[in-house]
């Protein structure tokens, strides 16, 4: 790769600290204990018994997001429906995703842990849509797959949470899931073609549209918490969706959300990032930047001021959607790129991924590009506050420079559970606080 040859022998050395601290952030929350027992009570609670064919064909759809719990929350809504008489299948709910093919999605789901074993059912895959409507006023057309279509209902397991895109009412759940889920890459391209306006303005009309005019039932709905578990399970009926309860879960859901503790960090080191961790990648909520053209930047709760991503997940296949978030990142993460799947997904999200898929100053080791990140962060190293957590999702274990002790000291989530130090072998790649290859 001409990228990796031209990088090789850059350096801009720069004094990095000898040791890190290992702190533990502690946040109050609630988990459910029974996962598959919650998703029965949560179908019977919802009334939706009534509004159904006997021994109907049901269609479950799942998304491509890293939702906790995916495979039980799936197989409890399978095994509810055929405990009452139904014939359920399911079917991937996740626009562009997997490479905007059948089998990719299926892969998708596979990997989430999602397959015909876990969930009892056929999975059936289709990327071929029908139009079933269109919001008035010059609003989109909206679209539902064939795939949900052949289904005499069809339900959505879709997560409730802020969206990394765009603040609203409604983000990420069910309103959005049905015009990107149900409308697979196609739906997906024309909502995203209008930027976060779009979704602020259709999200609820659309989902009235998907109520009214498709066999679309509702959505069996997580919330999570902090430490990525399931904290509560709702079923929302169709005629809910997109409507205060859907709003209500939204706000709960932003009660419990993790985030960063320092309201300035020079440095963020993220180990790892990619689509199972979020849409974006890394989630924009807890690095506190959006980089969407004509959208304010005020995001998130820290001011963050250089951004470095070590390495990709494995489940992201080389997509880096997300990684024009960063500054800096390392030939590692170059090397595993594939530009097929990253550009398919930026040119579906439109506006939203004009940015985020940039390659950032890429250099050839970790070490070299902590410090290219010590020499762009505008503070004396002595002085720079350092961050480094595993991914977006994990926020309860992480490590910080020395200079933060009196910060995390009176912090009342935090404590210092131990000093690493930060050291790297001969060719610069990471071996404390974390070990990298």
């Amino acid at each position: 790769m001409q990228l990796i040859e031209q990088i090789q022998n850059l350096d801009f050395p720069a004094p990095l600290p000898d040791k890190v601290l290992s702190v533990h952030q502690t946040f109050d929350t609630v988990k459910v204990a029974d996962i598959h027992a919650r998703v029965l009570e949560a179908w019977d609670e919802s009334g939706v018994l009534t509004r159904m064919k006997p021994g109907a064909v049901v269609g479950v759809g799942a998304g491509s997001r890293g939702i906790a719990n995916i495979p039980m929350l799936v197989r409890g809504s399978v095994d509810w429906l055929k405990a009452h008489g139904f014939r359920p299948f399911v079917f991937p709910a996740m626009g562009s995703h997997g490479g905007a093919i059948a089998e990719g999605q299926k892969t998708m789901l596979a990997e989430l842990g999602v397959t015909e074993e876990s969930a009892g059912c056929e999975i059936r895959a289709t990327m071929e849509v029908e139009p079933i409507g269109e919001i008035p006023d010059g609003g989109p057309i909206l679209y539902q797959g064939k795939d949900s279509m052949a289904a005499d209902h069809c339900v959505l397991v879709s997560r409730i949470k802020p969206h990394t895109d765009f603040r609203s009412h409604l983000e990420s759940g069910p309103s959005k899931m049905c015009v990107i889920g149900f409308g697979k890459q196609h739906g997906a391209s024309i909502m995203h073609g209008g930027g976060g306006a779009f979704f602020q303005k259709y999200l609820a009309p659309a989902a009235r549209i998907y109520a009214d005019n498709t066999n679309f039932i509702g959505a069996l709905c997580p919330v999570e918490n902090a430490y990525d578990e399931t904290a509560r399970i709702e079923f929302l009926t169709s005629d809910q969706v997109g409507l205060e309860p859907e709003a209500g879960l939204l706000q709960v859901a932003k009660d419990m959300m993790a985030s960063l503790p320092f309201p300035e960090i020079d440095v963020l080191v993220v180990r790892e990032m990619g689509k199972n961790i979020s849409g974006t990648g890394m989630d924009t909520n807890i690095v506190s930047r959006l980089m969407i053209p004509r959208q304010e930047e005020e995001f998130g709760t820290s001011d963050v001021a250089v951004i470095t991503v070590l390495d990709l997940t494995e489940e992201t296949h080389g997509n880096v959607a997300g990684l024009g978030l960063a500054n800096i990142t390392t030939a590692r993460v170059a090397e595993k790129i594939d530009w097929h799947a990253t550009y398919t997904n930026a040119v579906t999200s439109g506006i939203f991924g004009m940015f985020r898929v940039s390659l950032p100053i890429t250099m050839p080791s970790d070490e070299k590009s902590l410090h290219v990140s010590m020499r762009g962060c505008a503070r004396p190293p002595e002085d720079a506050r350092l961050v480094f957590i595993e991914n977006t999702l994990i926020l309860d274990d992480f490590y910080a420079s020395p200079c933060l002790l009196s910060e995390i000291e009176a912090h009342p989530r935090l404590s210092v559970t131990g000093e690493v130090p930060l050291a790297f072998s001969e060719p610069g790649v990471m071996q404390s606080p974390w070990r990298l290859n």
